[in-house]
Formats: C-alpha cells, sequence, structure tokens
C-alpha cells in the first residue's frame, strides 16, 4: 500500500461519484481527478496548488456502460500514479427505508467493484458520506480564500468546465477537496507532535 504521508512532488486523489445501473432511469458516475502540488512540508490548498484537474462524467445506461467506467478505472490506477481514491459512500436514510424495502442496491454494488479494483492495485481508498461535503457549495469554492470557481453568467466555471454541466464530477471534486484537506491538517498535527517528542 502507498502511504499518503510520505508526500513527495505532488499528491494526486481521485474522487468518485458512484452510482450503479438502475433499468428504470439514468443514472451518472461523476470523476474528479486532482493533482495536488506539495510547497514545503504540507500541500497548501487552493486553485494555484491545484498542478492538474480533470472532470468527468460517465452515463450509466447498461451494464456494459458500467465496466466501460471500470475499463478507465483501471487504466487510470495503472497509469496515473494514484495516491489515494475517495469514494462517495451510500448511505440508506430513515425518511427513504420504507420506499426502497425489497429493492437492489445497485449502487452499494459499484462502491465495492471499486473498492475491489483498488485493492488490486494497492492503492488506499477511503469512503466518505455526502454529508461531509455540503459545506462545499460552489459559492463557497468560489471564495478568494479557495478561489477553485469563476463566476459565469448565472453558474460557475472550473478552469474550462461549466459546473451546471458536470453536477456530479463537481460533486466528486468536493469530496476530493474534503478528503486532501483534512489530510493535510492531520499530517500538520503529526509533524507537530514529532517535533514535540524530540
Amino acid at each position: 500500500m502507498k502511504d499518503i504521508r510520505n508526500l513527495k512532488k505532488s499528491f494526486k486523489v481521485l474522487a468518485i461519484d458512484p452510482s450503479g445501473y438502475y433499468k428504470n432511469k439514468k443514472a451518472t458516475i461523476g470523476v474528479a481527478f486532482c493533482e495536488w502540488k506539495e510547497i514545503g512540508e504540507h500541500i497548501i490548498i487552493c486553485k494555484e496548488s491545484l498542478i492538474n484537474l480533470e472532470l468527468s462524467h460517465f452515463s450509466i445506461e447498461s451494464e456494459k456502460d458500467l465496466e466501460t467506467f471500470y475499463s478507465y478505472l483501471e487504466t487510470t490506477l495503472k497509469t496515473k500514479g494514484i495516491d489515494h481514491v475517495v469514494i462517495e459512500d451510500y448511505i440508506l436514510y430513515g425518511d427513504k427505508v420504507g420506499a426502497q424495502v425489497w429493492q437492489q442496491q445497485p449502487t452499494s454494488k459499484t462502491i465495492g467493484v471499486i473498492q475491489h479494483i483498488c485493492n488490486k492495485y494497492g492503492v488506499r481508498n477511503t469512503l466518505q458520506i455526502a454529508a461531509f461535503v455540503k459545506r462545499w457549495s460552489n459559492k463557497v469554492l468560489a471564495w478568494p480564500t479557495w478561489g477553485f470557481l469563476d463566476k459565469y453568467k448565472n453558474t460557475y466555471k472550473f478552469n474550462e468546465y461549466k459546473t451546471s454541466d458536470y453536477k456530479h464530477a463537481m460533486d466528486a471534486f468536493r469530496h476530493n477537496f474534503h478528503f486532501t484537506l483534512r489530510e493535510n491538517k492531520m499530517n500538520q498535527k503529526k509533524k507537530i507532535k514529532e517535533k514535540v517528542d524530540l
């Protein structure tokens, strides 16, 4: 397994907003690949520290579409040197239980396959619930503090990506950003503790 504490020149995170194949409705998998630049002893989290960004959508209308996504994931893990994969977890909330009695859970199955592929290539993976990243709205991500988004007419743009066209991929980016921000803070606390213990 790769140790995310052993950061070198950059930190590559792939975040996924997953979905399964549903026979009666259209589904989409959103993906955000971010390569974060490490400055000094820690990652600076802002737009200037984002070396590379790729937002992708996968329309899931058949089992074959899922296979296409899994193939993309395997290729990405094999070729891009991903340090960590972050996956939005699938949670069955109390107010939805009745409507999903006796229903299969395709998204949960997709998450299992994603984790299996990550394990196959020795890439660490983390599940994050959607509630963790709700705070990172487009409006917040456009704040000068972060500077990721620019106002564009009645929506926002992230580099060449129009956020209204990449809803699921933007949700994946929120997970990517939240995870990297949290890991950065944890890494700094660890370094401070190590200095104190010396």
